[in-house]
């Protein structure tokens, strides 16, 4: 029920939207009435109209509104909030497009997003709608498609960012390819849900995700009860016979885009290409002429074996760890360096690395890394101790006095008894 929006009227002087004159509209219903009925029904009748407007009151709400080419967005927070939220919205836009290459001509109106400070104000916005609560951000759809709207709310961390990207694809593609199928939006809603924003250029930047990779993997080995999909199966459910196999449906579909873009076989490439361009004539072919290029067998057998040889982050981390052990340090730095790869931002890749190097006296190179994860919020004690210890080596006494100092202040009972030989040895070498 969004009829109070409905009668809202926008004011462009604070960007803010106005009530309508409810109680104009109670009088003149009051006095129609009054002639119609006995003193006795009037005074119920006043008294349900009284209860009505309370609750119109008590669901109506203010929201400032920020417009762009795509987007209207309101925000009950603030004008800057909606502000902020319509161009992260744009940016989201462009890079839909540049995987889809969608006609953005098709957008008879701009999409609608509408941002909550809370949880606890989304799920009173939901109820005002007759929305059922979700722990996620919505798609809300209504017979007339320009007052569908995403629904999301502040929170803190990357949560934010994924919520929107997988939910924001979605209601791009139903603005624009309604008729996508289940494991195209899905999967290619997951493969974006990861990248990072830029907020100085306003720009989204594509990172790898694999948050359903070890799922998938336990999936195709039979290590987990989750149904195992067959390509055909996949490629043809419906959102409805999705919802009862969400995890395996969204770790597969997920699984089945990466591969066909990240596959060094060209034929699959052109698969999930053919596939997206299709989206812009003909829906109906999308799942039907691409697959038809190569034999159903060979490309579920490929599909499991590309997905089986890929590596998560901790699982390149702890191989890395493994080779250090046994001293296959060029080993162990191109796993770490892999892990690297995947994320730049885990401070981890960056200490193992120091290790490798260190353990080959390369002590230029052990120190950078070790200062980049240092710059990245490793625990400070552990690095000052890493680095004293790498100057220690290095001949650099006086740093590596510095260092064990620093790594001894800053946790005393892990680092004295560690320090303290080496401060002794120290004195007697400066």
């Amino acid at each position: 029920m969004l009829l109070p929006l409905k009668s809202c009227m926008f004011n462009a002087k604070n960007n803010q939207v106005q009530r309508p004159n409810i109680l104009g509209c109670t009088f003149a219903l009051r006095t129609s009435v009054a002639d119609a009925i006995c003193a006795g029904k009037r005074i119920f009748l006043l008294l349900l109209l009284i209860t009505l407007i309370t609750n119109l009151y008590g669901q109506q709400r203010d929201y400032f509104i920020w417009t762009s080419d795509h987007y209207r967005i309101l925000s009950e927070e603030s004008q800057s909030r909606a502000e902020t939220l319509g161009w992260k919205m744009e940016a989201a836009l462009t890079l839909y497009n540049d995987y889809l290459h969608l006609d953005l001509a098709g957008l008879s109106s701009p999409l609608n997003v509408r941002i909550f400070k809370d949880k606890e104000t989304f799920n009173s916005y939901l109820e005002d709608i007759s929305t059922e609560i979700q722990a996620d951000f919505v798609l809300v759809s209504f017979s007339d498609l320009r007052k569908n709207e995403l629904v999301c709310f502040d929170t803190p961390g990357k949560k934010f960012n994924t919520s929107l990207l997988h939910q924001g694809f979605i209601q791009y593609l139903k603005a624009l390819a309604p008729d996508t199928p289940m494991w195209l939006r899905t999967g290619l809603a997951a493969y974006l849900e990861n990248a990072a924003y830029n907020p100085d250029e306003r720009k989204f930047v594509w990172k790898v995700n694999l948050a359903w990779l070890e799922t998938l993997q336990k999936i195709i080995s039979g290590e987990k009860s989750s149904h195992k999909l067959g390509i055909t199966e996949l490629t043809s459910l419906s959102r409805e016979a999705a919802s009862f196999r969400l995890e395996s449906f969204y770790a597969q579909a997920w699984g089945l885009v990466h591969f066909l873009i990240h596959s060094p076989e060209k034929k699959y490439n052109r698969i999930i290409w053919d596939a997206v361009a299709a989206l812009n004539s003909n829906t109906s072919m999308v799942n039907r002429k691409p697959f038809s290029w190569v034999p159903a067998r060979e490309l579920k057998e490929d599909f499991e074996n590309f997905i089986l040889s890929l590596k998560t982050f901790n699982t390149l981390i702890q191989e890395g760890k493994d080779y250090y052990s046994a001293g296959e340090y060029s080993r162990a730095a191109t796993s770490f360096l892999g892990a690297m790869e995947l994320n730049r931002d885990n401070n981890k890749s960056y200490y193992y690395l120091g290790l490798t190097h260190y353990a080959q006296k390369e002590y230029d190179q052990a120190e950078k890394r070790y200062n980049t994860a240092l710059n990245l919020g490793i625990d400070p004690a552990l690095i000052n101790y890493a680095l004293g210890v790498n100057s220690f080596a290095a001949k650099r006494y006086t740093e590596a006095e510095e260092y064990l100092i620093r790594a001894r202040d800053y946790d005393q009972a892990v680092y004295t008894e560690k320090v303290e030989p080496l401060l002794k040895r120290l004195k007697i070498l400066k």
